[in-house]
């Protein structure tokens, strides 16, 4: 180390030792903070607060706007290493706090600060999301989202009506106070904001729509008639739920309305195969036969696709081959 001392040259030394004083300063002048904001009262910290204020009034006031620029910078990175550096538990307590204060700010403000505070505050949107790139917009919309979708599973019934009911009053309001301009002004940013969903959407099918024809172009016979055969059978479940007309028996979906109607189209191919054209076709023990063996192939699916029973689609169990179900 004293190696290494006497080789740093007269300025390192003195940048070093300038560093370091400069430290000890910034370490003294934050615990002289701290205890003089630990001491005083209410009324001291309003006229600190209003003195601080005004001054930082006038100082901007002042400043170019190479300055302004140059302050802003500053303070972006001060706040993203303090941010970066605080734990879950301060973080919790500085958005708790500052919560507070905006409620306290906006409870006490007239009309006409509140309408420069939201004069200001699109300016500054505004002026901030024309600078953002491409990919800063992206970014953006994303961690909006999961920052909304965090915020919403975590709250309770009770705060999720609260926030819809204040949401409601918040554009009643809003809505009452714009102009005729302001109105057709949301009403066309509505409506491009509805296109460009339509259009996202549209983009969106033709993708998967070319993604289902690179895959099916791709699978062999034996999958196409597996997949087709599948879906005849998911279209034919559908088909009879679509007929039922109280939900609450959709695990009797077969009651003796819907039997009558539906199980001998269920099974028709079937009776006209053991048949063999026989006369004697029409009578009820090659019908029952047949609506059997239409449910023990109905249930062979199933089991090919994910193992699943006729009861979970309110259809009677079949018997085994050679007997007859008794309907």
């Amino acid at each position: 180390m004293r190696n290494v001392r006497s080789q740093e040259s007269a300025e390192e030394r003195a940048h070093r030792l300038n560093s370091m004083r400069r430290e000890l300063r910034l370490t003294a002048d934050r615990e002289r903070h701290t205890l003089s904001r630990e001491s005083e009262t209410y009324t001291e910290r309003e006229l600190r607060l209003t003195a601080d204020r005004e001054r930082h009034t006038l100082s901007r006031e002042s400043e170019t706007y190479t300055e302004r620029e140059l302050r802003l910078t500053v303070d972006r990175e001060r706040l993203v290493l303090f941010r970066e550096s605080e734990t879950f538990t301060e973080r919790e307590l500085r958005l708790t706090a500052d919560r507070e204060r905006h409620v306290l700010s906006r409870e006490s403000e007239t009309y006409t600060e509140r309408k420069l505070r939201l004069t200001a505050d699109c300016e500054r949107h505004t002026l901030s999301r024309e600078s953002e790139t491409y990919t800063d917009r992206e970014l953006r919309p994303t961690v909006d989202r999961e920052r909304h979708i965090l915020s919403r599973e975590s709250e309770t019934f009770t705060q999720y009506e609260d926030r819809l009911t204040n949401d409601r009053v918040h554009h009643n309001i809003v809505r009452s106070l714009e102009d005729e301009h302001e109105h057709e002004r949301r009403l066309e940013s509505g409506r491009e904001y509805y296109n460009s969903l339509r259009q996202e959407r549209l983009i969106s099918l033709s993708n998967e729509r070319l993604r289902i024809e690179n895959i099916r172009s791709l699978e062999t016979d034996e999958q196409q008639e597996a997949r087709l055969t599948t879906d005849r059978f998911r279209h034919s479940l559908n088909d009879l739920d679509v007929h039922i007309e109280d939900q609450s028996t959709n695990l009797v979906a077969w009651s003796d309305k819907y039997k009558i109607l539906y199980k001998e189209k269920f099974a028709e191919d079937f009776l006209r195969n053991i048949s063999h054209n026989d006369e004697d076709a029409t009578n009820d023990n090659f019908r029952d036969l047949s609506i059997n063996l239409c449910l023990l192939a109905l249930q062979e699916d199933l089991r090919t696709l994910g193992s699943k029973s006729l009861c979970e689609f309110g259809l009677p169990t079949p018997t085994s081959v050679g007997e007859v179900t008794n309907m």
